[in-house]
């Protein structure tokens, strides 16, 4: 899947002039982007876990979490990304991206062990894709179309549009494109 390629949905940001029939036309366009079956999928149960069995444990979660403590955004052969609690700057969790494996992130907690993991699609790192995140389980959490690195439009777990964001704002619409 990492050659496919996605038109953009839509030019420059422009949510805020569209109407609501040509936002609803505009997130059903989107969906069935990522989800071309018309719904979606989760992994059956345990199959996440066995295909990321090498994974399931970050075995240099020591180094890696020290790493990313101390404000480090690449270690060797992978990036990493703090998760913070509030103003007390304590890292709950971190995310690995393998320079190798651009495709997936991983999630683990402050001890090293997976949480979620992200698929990407599409011509990642070059914009349009679209990124799923899933649980260890197998349950999707989080689906996003990334059109350009500031305009990202967001889908819940069972693929109800959240909204769309634009910079540091997410403009919300009420919308189930599941249930045309």
């Amino acid at each position: 899947m990492a050659d496919e390629e996605f038109d953009y949905v839509g030019g420059a940001f422009d949510w805020l002039y569209l109407t609501n029939d040509q936002r609803k036309d505009r997130v059903v366009k989107v969906f069935n982007i990522m989800f071309p079956k018309g719904y979606v999928t989760n992994f059956p149960k345990g199959f996440l876990k066995m295909k990321l069995r090498p994974y399931m444990k970050d075995k240099n979660f020591k180094v890696h979490y020290d790493a990313v403590c101390n404000g480090y955004n690449h270690y060797r052969d992978v990036d990493l990304q703090p998760f913070t609690m509030g103003k007390s700057q304590i890292v709950y969790m971190y995310a690995l991206q393998y320079t190798n494996a651009p495709q997936r992130t991983f999630y683990y907690d402050a001890t090293g062990h997976l949480k979620f993991i992200d698929f990407r699609y599409g011509g990642f790192p070059e914009y349009p894709f679209y990124t799923k995140k899933y649980s260890i389980e197998g349950k999707l959490i989080r689906a996003m179309y990334l059109q350009t690195p500031d305009i990202m439009y967001i889908f819940g777990e069972k693929g109800t549009f959240i909204g769309i964001k634009y910079g540091n704002e997410v403009y919300g619409f009420s919308y189930d494109p599941s249930q045309k």
